[in-house]
């Protein structure tokens, strides 16, 4: 991934309030389709793993350590 010192916080953000507002999503039982949105989640999931294993690379570059963004990481 190339992203930029100053994107990567946000990229990590992003996609990890793209999981919160999925995951609520799933859990008001309004959708029609829960299979496709459970793997839509997967999918976030792995994204988001790559993207953090991706961010510990820049991180001290970044100024913002990991475990501030993504607090379960503490």
């Amino acid at each position: 991934m190339n992203i930029s010192n100053n994107m990567a916080p946000v990229l990590i953000q992003a996609i990890q309030d793209a999981i919160k507002f999925n995951q609520a999503l799933l859990e008001s039982e309004t959708l029609r389709d829960i299979e496709d949105h459970e793997e839509f989640l997967n999918t976030l999931g792995l994204l988001f793993m790559h993207a953090k294993d991706e961010y510990k690379k820049v991180e001290s570059d970044t100024g913002i350590p990991l475990a501030e963004l993504v607090p379960e990481e503490r």
